[in-house]
């Protein structure tokens, strides 16, 4: 296969998840028929089974795109320095960074998961790598007293949903709030907000006076 060739078939393959993550964001997976999908990529009908093999492959990969740089940065910060609890809070921030250019992932993530469907394989492996993550840090600030007891697995799930919620309901935010944040000013001011609040959830607390 030439390089142009090559070229091609990459810009097509791309076009197509441009294109999946576009409609499935805006109908969900049942709603965005392949017609859709290869009109708005401008492809032929039959270049997602000939690239993916299946509309729920293409579904997969639209969320392994913007998953796996997500939990790549996730788990930098949880294996840096210091304590578990500022590790903690540095996976925050690092959530508000990738959604900070990636607004659409937590609605195209979940609204499948509120239709009572399962989520594809490799998005379970990807969300369990960055659960498992989370977790260890919950075990580790146990240890070293950062971090008050707790369930690992529900801590894990608090922390992250709280830039994951903010930026689900950011439309909202901007007529309720109202809150703009795609606005630095109140993007930063929603971060230190959260990381106030995840600190005071994780930190240990003091000994009940008598």
């Amino acid at each position: 296969m030439s390089q142009s060739s090559t070229d091609a078939v990459t810009g097509t393959r791309s076009d197509l998840i441009a294109a999946g993550r576009k409609l499935f964001g805006q109908r969900g997976f049942d709603g965005a028929s392949i017609r859709a999908i290869t009109r708005e990529a401008d492809a032929n009908l039959g270049s997602v089974t000939y690239h993916f093999g299946s509309k729920l492959n293409l579904y997969s990969a639209v969320l392994e795109e913007g998953l796996r740089p997500m939990a790549a940065r996730v788990r930098a910060a949880a294996g840096s320095d210091g304590p578990a609890l500022e590790r903690m809070l540095r996976v925050v921030e690092a959530y508000f960074e990738h959604f900070k250019t990636h607004p659409d992932l937590p609605h195209l993530l979940l609204q499948e998961v509120a239709a009572g469907k399962q989520p594809p394989r490799v998005v379970v492996d990807i969300l369990t790598s960055v659960r498992e993550a989370i977790a260890g840090l919950q075990i580790e600030g146990e240890t070293d007293g950062s971090v008050r007891p707790g369930h690992p697995a529900l801590t894990a799930v608090s922390v992250v949903s709280q830039p994951i919620f903010l930026t689900l309901v950011a439309p909202l935010l901007r007529s309720v709030g109202p809150v703009d944040l795609s606005q630095r000013d109140s993007r930063q001011t929603a971060l230190e907000h959260t990381l106030a609040f995840v600190r005071a959830g994780l930190e240990p607390r003091g000994e009940p006076r008598t």
